[in-house]
């Protein structure tokens, strides 16, 4: 046995999002905040497990109240922080990645005893102290995010910056236990706003245009074009897409792989408007050198209509010179009409 002290931060409603959402994005989203979470309490903590939405954290023997409220304001601030990232780059329109920042992160300390159980490869913390922290994660406490701090740690509000609350609860077999809580949403207003990215729709004004009109919804329109997975659907001669990430956002790269040439692919904008998005890419033929600027405009037209414009730069941002513009336009219509018929054949079905 081992005394420690048992810190479990634990993203609060995580079951309500995978529920409501697109499941793979979600997941995807929660992993990236643990992640970011994890990162932020080590060296101090050490991760024995992920639990779903929450990570299993502990250090030897018993911190200061200082370094707890140290590394849970930290981590506070950094998993905010990335969601103000998510909220700015998201190019996905799905219920996860719009809603992303409606995610919370709450904390719960605990001081106490715990034994490392080995069930084969795997080493599981076990005694009452860690039953005694999870079952925590479930109290009455009227929010989503604070820090909870048991009286065993010892806790001294007077030597706080935080303002501290006495609280209990019972638990079958357990009791009643108690516990001090700090409410810690204000620290939002410390967080730090992300850099604005560039604006790259003012560039196309004087490109070529060139339309295609789809029977189909503006937000599928927009799923389809700007999920890398699905490429395959209507890019004739796509053998293979490689992504940075699962989800595309401003900033991601793929990578296009088609016979005698592949395209190194950059997201650099979206623009989410009342029934109009825009979506820009940076493309580059990794056989000839070739980099281009591509730009897509989604205007709603009805229900199910929707006009696709599509604009085209040089990567230096010039005017494609001829003949080299009749075939980048006269590829993309191809693509585009692919698009279309995928679309259309999809509802139809």
């Amino acid at each position: 046995m081992k005394y420690a002290t048992i810190l479990i931060p634990d993203i609060s409603g995580y079951t309500k999002f995978l529920h409501k959402t697109e499941l793979s994005h979600s997941t995807h989203i929660i992993n990236e905040l643990l992640q970011v979470v994890a990162d932020t309490l080590q060296p101090k903590f050490t991760l024995a497990e992920i639990e779903g939405d929450a990570l299993l954290t502990y250090a030897d023997g018993k911190l200061t109240q200082a370094e707890i409220e140290e590394v849970c304001t930290n981590a506070f601030k950094n998993f905010n922080y990335f969601l103000n990232i998510v909220e700015r780059d998201s190019v996905c329109r799905c219920g996860a990645c719009n809603n992303a920042s409606s995610l919370k992160l709450k904390f719960i300390v605990h001081y106490g005893q715990f034994e490392e159980v080995k069930i084969s490869q795997f080493t599981k913390l076990s005694g009452l102290d860690m039953i005694i922290a999870h079952r925590l994660m479930k109290n009455t406490i009227p929010s989503k995010e604070y820090i909870l701090v048991t009286d065993s740690f010892g806790l001294n509000s007077d030597t706080s910056s935080f303002e501290w609350q006495s609280a209990k609860d019972n638990y079958e077999v357990l009791g009643d236990v108690t516990y001090q809580y700090a409410l810690i949403d204000d620290l939002k207003k410390e967080v730090l706003k992300p850099e604005t990215t560039e604006d790259y729709s003012n560039l196309f004004g004087l490109a070529r245009v060139m339309e295609v009109e789809i029977n189909a919804p503006i937000k599928r329109v927009h799923e389809v074009l700007t999920d890398n997975s699905q490429k395959a659907n209507f890019v004739e001669g796509l053998i293979d897409v490689r992504a940075d990430s699962e989800i595309n956002r401003v900033g991601s790269t793929h990578v296009c792989e088609f016979e005698g040439d592949s395209f190194d692919i950059k997201t650099l904008q979206n623009i989410d408007e009342k029934d109009q998005l825009v979506y820009i890419e940076k493309a580059h033929s990794i056989n000839t050198g070739i980099t281009m600027l591509t730009y897509f405009e989604l205007k709603k037209v009805s229900e199910n209509t929707t006009v696709i414009s599509f604009r085209a730069l040089t990567g230096d941002r010039n005017i494609i010179p001829e003949p080299h513009a009749d075939m980048v336009y006269d590829q993309t219509k191809h693509t585009l009409l692919s698009l279309k018929n995928y679309l259309e054949e999809k509802k139809v079905a």
